[in-house]
């Protein structure tokens, strides 16, 4: 139904938001496998257990944000996109400043960093989506959402790797820039995202005085 788009309040920038997320936030387990397993020789276990911190973040944050977001909304999401940022830009100076070597230690506090981020944003942004829409309209908005989240995620797993490709071949086999390259374009995505968040934070804001000025008038 288009009116989920033209007048539900929220849901047009609550889906677009969770679309340009998951462009960046997909994409970058790929480039880390790559970087981690092709680029360093680790294992696939020792691979996946170098961003297991971001997980553990991602995981603590959602439990508490879930108990948050009727409280601070929107802000919450805009925090999140924040640490992400945070927490991915960090990855990308250790992967160019740091011996390779000591790498997969080196980036846990930043991952730790961007996961608390991570678990402020998914979660709140789909209950931020969808508490305006009505009741016969939920299954098609839930859907719908769920949709675009993975619209994101497929061309953030195809473009992130294949840059990291490109940058790969260009600099005669210099993995760790290869890698902060495909993380750098995550981090655009994230702040796209950061970007809409905001517009809907002080649309939201703007709305909620608008009704008391309403409500005190009446």
């Amino acid at each position: 139904d288009p009116r989920l788009v033209t007048q539900t309040r929220g849901y047009a920038l609550g889906a677009a938001i969770g679309t340009v997320y998951f462009v960046g936030f997909s994409g970058i387990w790929l480039v880390f496998a790559l970087f981690f397993q092709t680029g360093l020789g680790l294992t696939p276990l020792q691979s996946g257990l170098a961003v297991t911190p971001f997980a553990l973040g991602s995981a603590t944050a959602a439990v508490v944000a879930g108990r948050l977001v009727e409280r601070f909304g929107r802000l919450l999401t805009v925090l999140g996109l924040v640490g992400v940022m945070a927490g991915l830009g960090a990855t990308i100076l250790v992967l160019l400043l740091v011996p390779a070597d000591v790498v997969p230690w080196a980036v846990a506090p930043a991952l730790l960093v961007g996961g608390l981020g991570g678990g402020c944003v998914i979660s709140p942004n789909i209950t931020m989506t969808l508490r305006e829409v009505p009741v016969r309209m939920a299954g098609a908005a839930g859907g719908g959402l769920q949709t675009a989240q993975r619209f994101g995620a497929v061309i953030g797993t195809a473009a992130l790797p294949g840059l990291f490709y490109v940058v790969l071949g260009a600099t005669g086999q210099d993995f760790p820039a290869a890698a902060a390259a495909g993380l750098a374009v995550a981090v655009v995505g994230v702040g796209a995202a950061l970007v809409l968040a905001v517009v809907d934070l002080r649309r939201s804001r703007r709305q909620d005085e608008d009704d008391r000025v309403d409500h005190g008038a009446v």
